[in-house]
């Protein structure tokens, strides 16, 4: 049987999702989890690889199993086999050619920022903590630059391993909440550390350091110090992945 979880986590301990010789990951945490609940172990395919730092809403795996558990109770068995800081959420039997990345859709990111001059203690690594005031409205002008298909390598970071740095952005939404900022990224794919350096460059122009059409001017150079700063993992959320 196919088996697809929904996988949460928090991703400040972990040296990224993807499994890593002699580095705690996520994806090795799984390993470990699901080999204990299921007294084998199962390769896992996952909608994609996050980086360290990074948290997770809606992270998707799917495995094989002929494991005789209810799959309603499976979430709850494995997480008695998982650290605090990752957990399945959901299970449900997929078909069995699916696969948790090739047959993904969409997937949808959140930046979190937090605006305000004091740091707050309870969002300790889990939002970027940006003590100056930013114009939403100028961040949204920006933004709208990187709509559609286009090559974002001035957005890439360094050691990606790609075919080419071509991609579709097909949303981008700047939401203002109280003293939080949200950015939310929607696409079928995205390259290295992409969500976070358009946030950097984003933040840039929203605090008037940069002008609106920098952005613009950033895309068509193709080349990574065209672009502004990378902000910090911490930020960043993986909120969920269609199917």
């Amino acid at each position: 049987m196919n088996i697809l979880i929904k996988i949460t986590y928090d991703g400040t301990n972990f040296h990224g999702f993807q499994l890593q010789p002699d580095e705690r990951t996520v994806e090795g945490e799984l390993n470990k989890g699901l080999a204990k609940t299921l007294n084998k172990e199962v390769k896992i395919f996952y909608a994609g690889r996050t980086d360290r730092g990074v948290h997770a809403l809606g992270q998707y795996a799917n495995f094989y199993s002929d494991t005789t558990i209810d799959i309603g109770n499976l979430p709850k068995v494995i997480n008695f086999n998982l650290p605090e800081d990752v957990s399945v959420v959901d299970a449900k039997y997929v078909p069995e050619d699916f696969h948790a990345r090739y047959d993904a859709k969409l997937k949808k990111y959140r930046y979190v920022v937090h605006l305000s001059r004091y740091r707050n203690a309870l969002l300790l690594n889990k939002a970027y903590e940006y003590p100056y005031k930013v114009d939403p409205e100028r961040m949204r002008r920006a933004l709208s630059y990187l709509i559609g298909e286009h090559d974002f390598n001035s957005f890439m970071g360094k050691g990606a391993v790609v075919k080419d740095s071509i991609r579709t952005i097909d949303k981008i939404d700047v939401i203002e909440e109280g003293d939080f900022l949200y950015l939310d990224f929607v696409a079928k794919s995205f390259l290295k550390n992409m969500i976070r350096i358009v946030t950097g460059t984003a933040l840039e122009i929203g605090r008037g350091q940069r002008e609106i059409e920098y952005m613009k001017e950033a895309l068509k150079m193709k080349k990574r110090k065209a672009a502004g700063p990378t902000a910090p993992a911490c930020g960043l959320y993986l909120v969920d992945v269609k199917y």
